[in-house]
């Protein structure tokens, strides 16, 4: 993980669907900027609704157990 400033960034690759290219395009926005606000409204749900934050945890802690038992 690279830092900018005193933030830590990562870069990563998202393949999206034409459904959501058509979305950005209906909007005239870049697919990059329409994912980016998608991304952030998903986290706005997540810290508004503690209970689904900490599903999501349980359930990285099952996939994380799940792969440690993997041969």
């Amino acid at each position: 993980m690279k830092t900018q400033g005193n933030l830590p960034t990562m870069q990563i690759t998202v393949t999206v669907s034409e459904e959501i290219v058509r979305a950005a395009q209906d909007r005239n926005m870049a697919v990059i900027d329409f994912v980016e606000i998608l991304i952030d409204k998903g986290l706005d749900v997540v810290l508004q609704h503690p209970a689904l934050n900490s599903a999501i945890d349980r359930i990285r802690a099952l996939r994380s157990s799940a792969s440690a038992l993997k041969p």
